[in-house]
C-alpha cells in the first residue's frame, strides 16, 4: 500500500512539475523571428504585439523562430544568448532566452551582409539616428544685362551640375536677362529694372544666357556632370 501511495505521489509530483514548467514557458512574452519566407532574403524579429523590435525590457522570453528556407537561418546573439536554427533546415523552433541589459543581434549566418538586425534591452538605449548632413550652400553666379548689347554671366565656365544662386542685375529698360537650358527657362521682363536672385538647379548639359528678346545676343556654356 505504501509503495502504491509513493508511486501515485511521485506520478502526481512529476505531472505538477511538467505542468508548472509548461505554464512558465507559456507565460513568457513571445518574440517571433521569421527568416527566408518564399526563399527571400528577408529576416525579421517582432515583439508580442507584432511590431518590429527596437527595444524590450530585460527578462525571460520565449523565442519562436519560423525558418522558411533551406539556405537561410536565424541566429540571435548577445549578452548570455547564442541560439540559432540550421541553415539547411526548415520549420519552427522554440527557445527560452533570458535577455539582460545590452544590445542583441540577429542575422542569417550565410548572408550576414544582406540579412541582419539588432535591438536593445533594458537600460541600454538605441542611439538616435544620425542627423542629416547639412545641404551645401548653393554656388553663386552673377548675371547682368545693360543698355545696348551688354550682358554677362560669371562664372560661365567649369561649372558642375548642382544648385546655384543667380544674382541678376537688370539695367535695361527695353530688354530682360534670360537663362535657359535642360528643364530651365528663367528671365526678367522687358519692363523690369532692378535686381533679383534666382535659386536654380543646373543639370549636366548646354545652357544659354543673354537677351530675353534677341536670340542673337546670347551665349552658351556647358555644365558638366
Amino acid at each position: 500500500m505504501r509503495a502504491g501511495v509513493s508511486t501515485a505521489a511521485l506520478a502526481a509530483g512529476l505531472a505538477l512539475l511538467v505542468s508548472t514548467a509548461g505554464a512558465s514557458r507559456t507565460d513568457n512574452p513571445v518574440l517571433t523571428g521569421d527568416v527566408g519566407a518564399s526563399d527571400s532574403y528577408s529576416i525579421h524579429l517582432s515583439d508580442p504585439s507584432g511590431k518590429t523590435i527596437t527595444h524590450v525590457d530585460a527578462g525571460t522570453y520565449t523565442l519562436v523562430i519560423h525558418d522558411h528556407s533551406s539556405f537561410h537561418n536565424f541566429h540571435l546573439s548577445g549578452p548570455g544568448v547564442d541560439v540559432a536554427t540550421d541553415i539547411e533546415g526548415t520549420g519552427d523552433k522554440t527557445f527560452t532566452i533570458a535577455l539582460t541589459d545590452g544590445t542583441y543581434f540577429f542575422q542569417c549566418d550565410a548572408h550576414v551582409g544582406q540579412m541582419h538586425g539588432s535591438f536593445t534591452v533594458g537600460s541600454a538605449s538605441t542611439p538616435p539616428p544620425p542627423a542629416p548632413a547639412p545641404k551645401p550652400a548653393p554656388a553663386k553666379l552673377a548675371a547682368s544685362i545693360g543698355p545696348g548689347a551688354s550682358f554677362s554671366l560669371r562664372p560661365s565656365a567649369g561649372l558642375s551640375a548642382g544648385t546655384f544662386a543667380v544674382a541678376v542685375a537688370d539695367r535695361s529698360a527695353t530688354d530682360g536677362f534670360r537663362l535657359a537650358g535642360p528643364g530651365l527657362v528663367k528671365q526678367t521682363g522687358t519692363a523690369f529694372r532692378g535686381s533679383v536672385t534666382w535659386h536654380v538647379t543646373l543639370a549636366a548639359g548646354r545652357y544659354s544666357f543673354g537677351s530675353s528678346t534677341r536670340p542673337k545676343l546670347r551665349r552658351t556654356f556647358t555644365v558638366g556632370p
